[in-house]
């Protein structure tokens, strides 16, 4: 397969959302993978797409805690992102041996590219089930094929079909931490997610982030991998799903 991968300026939520619908709603008719690195202008909490969200999340701690809410096309449960990098991966679902072996080799490729910068970090295997999407924060517990350094989650992903595509983005992160997810929720915050800072000691460039990463995606799935830029069509495209990512009626609908 041809793949074409960026790193993107930062962007809000919802734009960063519609975007990323909007890569996998036309990367079937291009017959080409995307990957697509990206950071926020504002910290947001992205919700799961079937997490609960009123009677959980109040939608005034939008101004009271100067943070965004937005709800992603994918599952999983509520991430923090502020210090953190996010990846995204599009292609045609015939391309693939399926669901599953993406979410693996995706994150086998993280792992990696991580490596590459000297994280000493693998993938967490276990035999558990993972939680409903009410079960606590995305970076409270590590699911099977996830990014973990010393038992604690690095990297989130989560997954979703748009039409003849896969969607799978995750967050990668940096600094801080995700006690304000728990915190939103009045829960006690618990055990905090590790961070980059932590397992390299220091934080490397942009640049050099995301062409690790990349190459340790591309030498795990293969193909014809070519610098690029979102298309014409797919700006326009993201531009038509920006109407239901930044509504209330998607974000507070359950």
């Amino acid at each position: 397969m041809r793949w074409r991968h960026w790193l993107d300026e930062p962007a809000s939520g919802v734009r960063n959302m519609a975007v990323d619908h909007a890569l996998a709603e036309n990367c079937v008719a291009t017959g080409e993978g995307v990957l697509r690195f990206y950071r926020w202008t504002s910290p947001t909490v992205s919700l799961g797409r079937n997490e609960r969200a009123l009677g959980l999340y109040n939608a005034s701690d939008v101004s009271t805690h100067t943070i965004d809410f937005v709800r992603r096309p994918t599952g999983g449960r509520a991430v923090l992102h502020d210090r953190e990098l996010t990846y995204a991966v599009a292609c045609p679902l015939e391309d693939l041996d399926g669901l599953r072996a993406l979410y693996r080799r995706v994150n086998e490729g993280l792992v990696r590219g991580l490596q590459a910068l000297g994280a000493d970090v693998a993938l967490h295997q276990t035999e558990e089930r993972a939680p409903a999407p009410d079960e606590g924060p995305c970076f409270r517990t590590p699911v099977s094929d996830e990014v973990i350094w010393r038992g604690k989650k690095l990297v989130g992903s989560a997954q979703v079909r748009i039409g003849r595509a896969v969607l799978q983005h995750g967050s990668l992160i940096v600094e801080g931490d995700q006690a304000m997810v728990s915190e939103l929720k009045g829960e006690e915050a618990g055990e905090q997610p590790a961070t980059l800072d932590e397992v390299l000691g220091g934080v490397p460039h942009w640049d050099e982030l995301s062409e690790a990463l990349r190459e340790g995606v591309a030498g795990v799935l293969g193909g014809v991998w070519v610098p690029s830029v979102m298309s014409a069509v797919e700006g326009s495209t993201a531009s038509r799903w920006e109407g239901r990512y930044g509504s209330d009626e998607w974000t507070w609908r359950r």
